[in-house]
């Protein structure tokens, strides 16, 4: 007698979802704000190498060039130097104001903090000077043009393609080494727990996410405006004093992740059928 053979039973749930991995969060340190003069530092190496490497005084009179006329005679003539105006426009002074202003910029930026409020004040202090020293002028009929310019001519930096490209090279370095070792000390969050890792082997710490609060702060505006930049504050339940993240990267993204991830507990769902097969 034929034995009717039962077709295998197919399971209608659908597969498990993968598990969310977290939000990780690392506190970078301020070096990282001077990564566009890097950029500008590249710009300068190919803008001295198309020139090729004027690097000297255009102002100075010429070396003496001695030729000989059609009568035979020796003629000795100089090439005349640039006006001290024409020296600041030159390409070479040019780009080394560049790379100058963008590097105190960055200085500026990982020396203080701007606050919103703060930086709007300094604003209006340097439009209100401004506004005044023109009013001067205007009433005094004094000529503000002449010590500008007196200035912007007396004005005269450069540097060759070699010091720009190994500048930038150094850099890369540092801002590779940073990227590496951000991962010796970061925090990971997830919808059960909080996950602290720390030290060259990895230590683990463990934390509940119940009850967790946490604040976001902008303490500089020129951060946030270079790489999104701020402070995120973490109050994580049965730890003293709450976990404080300078330069966190993006902060904004960071926190609408971390309001998805708090609004929703990780519950999985088992059916049946899953506990037979881990049964049997």
């Amino acid at each position: 007698m034929a034995m009717d053979t039962k077709p295998p039973e197919t399971s209608t749930n659908p597969p498990a979802k993968h598990r969310d991995e977290g939000i990780k969060i690392f506190s970078w340190p301020k070096m990282i704000y001077i990564f566009p003069s890097m950029f500008i530092a590249l710009i300068c190496s190919v803008g001295m190498f198309a020139i090729r490497e004027k690097s000297y005084d255009p102002s100075k009179p010429g070396q003496a060039v001695v030729t000989t006329d059609p009568s035979g005679e020796v003629v000795t003539t100089t090439q005349p130097g640039l006006t001290r105006l024409e020296r600041f426009r030159t390409t070479q002074n040019l780009l080394g104001v560049l790379f100058l202003a963008v590097l105190a910029f960055n200085l500026l930026v990982m020396a203080l903090d701007f606050p919103r409020f703060e930086l709007l004040g300094w604003i209006l202090f340097v439009l209100f000077v401004v506004f005044f020293v023109l009013w001067l002028g205007a009433y005094f009929e004094l000529d503000l043009v002449r010590p500008i310019r007196a200035l912007f001519e007396s004005i005269y930096v450069f540097a060759n393609a070699g010091f720009y490209l190994a500048y930038a090279i150094t850099i890369f370095f540092l801002m590779v080494i940073v990227y590496v070792t951000r991962w010796l000390d970061y925090w990971e969050v997830l919808p059960n727990e909080i996950l602290h890792h720390h030290g060259p082997l990895s230590d683990l710490e463990r934390f509940s996410t119940m009850n967790l609060k946490f604040d976001k702060e902008i303490p500089d505006v020129l951060e946030y405006a270079l790489l999104g930049a701020g402070r995120l504050v973490l109050h994580v339940p049965n730890m003293e004093r709450a976990v404080v993240m300078d330069n966190v990267l993006f902060i904004n993204t960071k926190e609408e992740a971390l309001k998805r991830l708090m609004s929703r507990l990780e519950v999985r769902v088992t059916s049946d059928k899953e506990v037979d097969d881990a049964t049997g």
